[in-house]
C-alpha cells in the first residue's frame, strides 16, 4: 500500500519528518519499505501556459511561445503530437533537472531557438502505467478547471513534493489497505487524534428501486448494495482525484472510474460503477459461473470462467467477475450518462481462488482476500455517489437497493491487567494500558485487573486476549521493554542418543561408499505405499499441487529409483546412493513419522580397470554390505534373518525381508522387472537395495560405540565342508545347524560356492563352507576341530537329510 503523506495530514495533525516518521512506524509493527519523494533530483519545473503553437515546416516540430509567469514568454519547440495553443503543460526551464538527471539546455533546433522543454509525464519520472492513457504519447495537459497560472511549481500540482509511504503490510494488517486504516494506524503511533468525517446523502433523483430487482446469493457475497447515478457527464477527473491515484500507484481513466478508485484506496472498499445500459433487463444476479461461459475483462482478456467464479450478470449475460474485474461490455464509456455503483462483501477464499486462476489479480481482489471492513460498505457507497455529483455532475437516484446484508456480532475481548504484564514482562499500569487503548480509538472498560475491549470493525485481525498484547507491547514501545534473564530452565545443546546413533549409521554408510540424497517427502499414492510389506492407511495432503505430490511417503526407496531414473537417464549407471529420512503413516487414529535408512545400488562393484574383473553387483554383494553395517553397529548377527518375501515393486524370487529377533525390520533386494522395464533408462540395469525401520533396529543396538581389540596370538584353522542338499534347503538353515553345532571356537562361517547343474539331480543343489575355528588362548589341536566338525557332519545329515561330499 502506498500511503500519501500529504493525504494522511487529511485526518491527523502532522509536523515530523517523514523518514522519522516511517522509522517510528516500522517500530511499531508496520514495516515502510520505502519512503520516496517524486521531486528528489530534480528542479526548475514549471506550469507554462502555450501562447500560440505553429508547425515547423519539413518536420514533426511544432514552434511555440510559452508564458511561465516571467516578463517575456520562452520560445520552445516541441515535437509531441498533442501540443496545441491554449494548451497549460508542463515546462523545464532552461538549467533544470528531469528524470535520469537529465538537465535541460537552450538549444537550437533545425535553425529555432528552443528554450526549455515541455515535458510529458514519463520524462518527469512517472512510470508508463500511471500515465493517464490520452497523454501515453505526448505531453501532459493539466485540466481546464485546474486552479493554476503559469509559473507555479509544478511539482505541488502533480503531487510531486509528497512523500510517499510503502507499507509492506502483513496479511493480517489488511486494515491498513486504506488511508483511513492507514491514519488510525499512524495516529495511535504519534498519539495524535484520528478525524474521519461522516456522510450524509442527499438524494435528489426520482426512487428507481420498483423498477430494478437483484438477486443474490448471501453464501457468495452476505453484503451487497446499489445505488443509480443518473446524467453523469464523463471526463477528466479533477486534478486533486489524479494526484491523489497516481500517487497511490493506480493510472487515473475517468470521472467516474477514478471515483471508485479513489473510495477503495479512503476506505479499503472494493467498488464498481456499471454502464446502467447493460442492464436493459432491469435485473442484477449474483451466482456462480456456469459451465462454458465466457467474459471479456476490462483489459480485453478473454477468460473461461469456471464454475467456483462468483459472477454477476444481468439475468442473461455476465458482465462482471466478481471482485475481480468488470466486463467491457459494461464499461464506463464516454456516451455513459446513467451509472450503477456497486459496494460488495465478497466470499474471500473464491475471490482469491478466481484471481489466481485466471492470472488476474488486482487491487480489488488483493483486499477482498485479506479482508474489507464490514461497517464501510454503505459509507463507501455514499462517498462515491457524493463524489459523482460533485465531479461528474450526476443526479443521485433516491434509494438503495439491498441484496444482502449480513450482520457480525461486535467484537468483545475479555482479559486482565496482570495477564498482558505477565507475558509481556512489563509493570505497565492500568491508566496506561487505557491510554494506548484510547489511541487505538477503542472503547474499553477496567474493573481492577480485569480489562473488557470493543473491538472496531476495521480491526478484524483482533480476536483473542493474546492480540491485545501485541497492541499494548508494539504502542507501548519494544525498545521500552526491560531485557531479562529467561525464567525458563537453562538448556544445553546436543543431539539426543537416538539422533547421535542416526548419525553414527549414516557415517558408517558414507564409509562404504555411498553417497547421500535427499529426495521429496510428497509422492504420488502408488508410490507412498510401494516396496513395504504391509503398506499401513496413507497420509494425504488435502490441496496438493499435483497427483505426483499427493501423498506423504511411507518408504524411501521410491526416491531413490527416482534419482537412479534421472542419473541413468543421464547415462550415469554406476550407482551406490543411500538417504536417511522419515516415512509418514497414519494408524492407530492418529499420524506417525519414523526414521528410515534405505540404499540402492547397480552398476559394477568396482570401476572398470585392468586391475579388477567386472564384478557386477547383486543380492549377496548389498548383503554383505548390510552385514557390515550391523556389525559396526555391534548387532548380534545370530539374531538377524533373512525371509523371503513378497514385497510390492521388488523381485519376486530375489527379496528378503530382514528380521531381527524374530521382528520384522525391512527388506533387502532387487527392483521388480516391471518396475525397471517401464523406465527407459532403467530397462537394462539390475538395481539393488535395501531399506530399514531405524525406529525398530536402534533399540537393539547393544554397542554404540566402535571397540577395537588386538589381534590373536595363536592361528587359526580353517576346514571346508561341501555337503548336498535338496533345492528347497535355505542356505540360512544349513548356517543355522553349523553354528548351532560346531563348538565355541567355531569364529566364522562363510559360503564359498553354489552349484545346480550336471552331475547333480535336478532336485538337489552343492553348498561349500569354509569353516574358521580360532582359540584366543591357546593353540588349537586338531582333536578339537575333529570333533567339532564330526558334530556338524551328524548334525547336518539327522536334521536336514544332507549328504557329506
Amino acid at each position: 500500500m502506498l500511503v500519501s503523506y500529504n493525504w494522511l495530514k487529511d485526518f491527523i495533525k502532522l509536523d515530523q519528518d517523514p523518514n522519522d516518521l516511517a522509522e517510528k512506524i516500522t517500530r511499531t509493527g508496520v514495516e515502510v519499505a520505502e519512503v520516496k519523494h517524486p521531486e528528489d533530483g530534480m528542479k526548475k519545473l514549471v506550469v507554462g501556459h502555450i501562447i500560440d503553437c505553429e508547425p515547423i515546416s519539413g518536420t514533426h516540430l511544432n514552434l511555440t511561445h510559452v508564458d511561465v509567469g516571467e516578463a517575456e514568454p520562452y520560445q520552445i519547440v516541441c515535437g509531441a503530437p498533442n501540443v496545441a495553443a491554449g494548451e497549460d503543460v508542463v515546462v523545464a526551464l532552461p538549467g533544470a533537472r528531469i528524470a535520469d538527471n537529465v538537465k535541460i539546455k537552450k538549444t537550437k533546433l533545425r535553425g529555432n531557438e528552443s528554450n526549455g522543454m515541455i515535458c510529458g509525464l514519463q520524462e518527469i519520472g512517472f512510470p508508463d502505467n500511471l500515465v493517464p492513457e490520452k497523454y501515453t504519447d505526448g505531453i501532459y495537459v493539466f485540466p481546464q478547471d485546474a486552479e493554476i497560472k503559469p509559473g507555479d511549481s509544478a511539482f505541488e500540482l502533480l503531487g510531486m513534493d509528497d512523500y510517499i509511504f510503502d507499507f509492506d503490510i502483513t496479511p493480517n494488517r489488511a486494515d491498513t489497505l486504506s488511508m483511513e486504516g492507514s491514519a488510525y494506524e499512524v495516529g495511535a503511533i504519534t498519539d495524535v487524534p484520528v478525524k474521519v468525517e461522516d456522510v450524509v446523502v442527499k438524494e435528489d433523483g426520482p426512487n428507481w428501486t420498483n423498477d430494478f430487482t437483484v438477486d443474490v446469493d448471501s453464501q457468495l457475497a452476505p453484503k451487497f448494495y446499489l445505488r443509480k447515478i443518473s446524467n453523469v457527464k464523463i471526463a477528466d477527473s479533477p486534478l486533486w482525484l489524479q494526484r491523489r491515484l497516481w500517487n497511490a500507484g493506480i493510472r487515473p481513466i475517468n470521472n467516474v472510474v477514478d471515483v471508485t478508485n479513489y473510495i477503495m484506496l479512503l476506505t479499503g472498499q472494493p467498488m464498481h460503477s456499471y454502464d446502467a445500459r447493460a442492464f436493459k433487463t432491469n435485473k442484477l444476479v449474483v451466482r456462480k459461473a456456469n459451465k462454458d461461459e465466457k467474459l471479456t475483462l476490462l483489459n480485453n482478456k478473454e477468460v473461461d470462467l469456471d464454475p467456483n467464479d462468483i459472477v454477476i450478470t444481468n439475468g442473461e449475460d455476465v458482465v462482471m467477475m466478481a471482485g475481480v474485474m468488470g466486463g467491457l461490455n459494461s464499461e464506463i464509456e464516454a456516451d455513459t450518462t446513467d451509472v450503477l455503483l456497486e459496494s460488495a462483501i465478497f466470499d474471500p477464499t473464491l475471490i482469491r481462488k478466481a484471481a489466481l486462476r485466471h492470472a488476474n489479480r488486482t487491487e480489488a481482489s488483493s483486499r477482498y482476500e485479506k479482508g474489507v471492513n464490514w461497517d464501510a460498505t454503505t459509507r463507501a457507497l455514499d462517498m462515491a455517489a457524493l463524489l459523482l455529483r460533485n465531479d461528474a455532475s450526476g443526479t443521485i437516484n433516491e434509494g438503495v437497493i439491498t441484496g444482502s446484508s449480513e450482520k457480525r456480532k461486535p467484537t468483545k475481548i475479555t482479559t486482565t491487567i496482570s495477564y498482558i504484564n505477565r507475558v509481556l514482562g512489563t509493570d505497565i499500569s492500568s491508566s496506561e494500558i487505557a491510554a494506548i487503548f484510547a489511541r487505538l480509538n477503542f472503547k474499553i472498560e477496567i474493573n481492577g485487573d480485569n480489562l473488557i475491549v470493543d473491538v472496531p470493525a476495521r480491526r478484524w485481525d483482533i480476536a483473542i486476549p493474546a492480540d491485545l498484547v501485541e497492541e499494548v507491547g508494539r504502542l507501548y514501545g519494544y525498545d521500552n521493554i526491560k531485557s531479562t534473564q529467561p525464567v525458563l530452565a537453562e538448556t544445553h545443546g546436543g543431539y539426543s542418543k537416538k539422533e547421535e546413533t542416526i548419525r553414527r549409521i549414516k557415517n558408517v554408510v558414507q564409509g562404504q561408499g555411498l553417497i547421500e540424497a535427499i529426495s521429496y517427502s510428497l509422492t504420488s499414492l502408488e508410490k507412498a505405499i510401494g516396496f513395504s510389506k504391509e503398506p499401513k492407511k496413507p497420509v494425504a495432503v488435502q490441496m496438493p499441487l499435483n497427483s505426483n505430490r499427493s501423498t506423504l511417503r511411507q518408504n524411501l526407496m521410491t526416491g531413490l529409483v527416482d534419482a537412479a531414473s534421472y542419473n541413468m537417464a543421464r547415462k550415469q549407471n554406476q550407482l551406490a546412493i543411500f538417504e536417511q529420512g522419515r516415512v509418514y503413516d497414519f494408524e492407530n487414529n492418529k499420524y506417525n513419522e519414523h526414521e528410515h535408512l534405505a540404499a540402492l545400488y547397480s552398476g559394477n562393484v568396482y570401476f572398470e580397470n585392468w586391475q579388477n574383473d567386472n564384478e557386477k553387483i547383486d543380492f549377496f554383494y548389498v548383503k554383505g554390505q548390510l552385514t557390515n553395517l550391523f556389525l559396526a553397529l555391534g548387532i548380534n548377527l545370530n539374531d538377524v534373518e533373512y525371509r523371503a518375501e513378497v514385497i510390492m515393486y521388488m523381485h519376486p524370487t530375489r527379496t528378503a525381508g530382514i528380521y531381527i529377533k524374530n521382528k520384522y525390520v525391512g527388506m533387502i533386494g532387487m527392483l521388480d522387472r516391471p518396475v525397471t522395464q517401464s523406465n527407459k533408462a532403467m530397462k537394462d540395469s539390475e538395481i539393488y537395495g535395501y531399506e530399514l525401520n531405524l525406529d525398530d533396529i536402534i533399540p537393539l543396538i547393544l554397542n554404540p560405540q566402535t571397540t577395537a581389540q588386538s589381534a590373536p596370538k595363536f592361528p587359526a584353522v580353517e576346514r571346508d565342508l561341501s555337503i548336498l542338499v535338496d533345492k528347497e534347503v535355505t542356505n540360512q538353515a544349513v548356517e543355522d545347524v553349523i553354528k548351532a553345532n560346531g563348538g565355541k571356537y567355531l569364529y566364522n562361517l562363510r559360503i564359498i560356492d553354489v552349484y545346480r547343474g550336471s552331475h547333480i539331480a535336478e532336485d538337489k543343489k552343492s553348498f561349500a563352507y569354509r569353516l574358521t575355528f580360532l582359540n584366543e588362548n591357546d593353540t588349537l589341536t586338531d582333536e578339537i576341530v575333529n570333533k567339532a566338525m564330526n558334530s556338524i557332519d551328524a548334525s547336518l545329515e539327522k536334521q536336514l537329510k544332507v549328504e557329506i561330499r
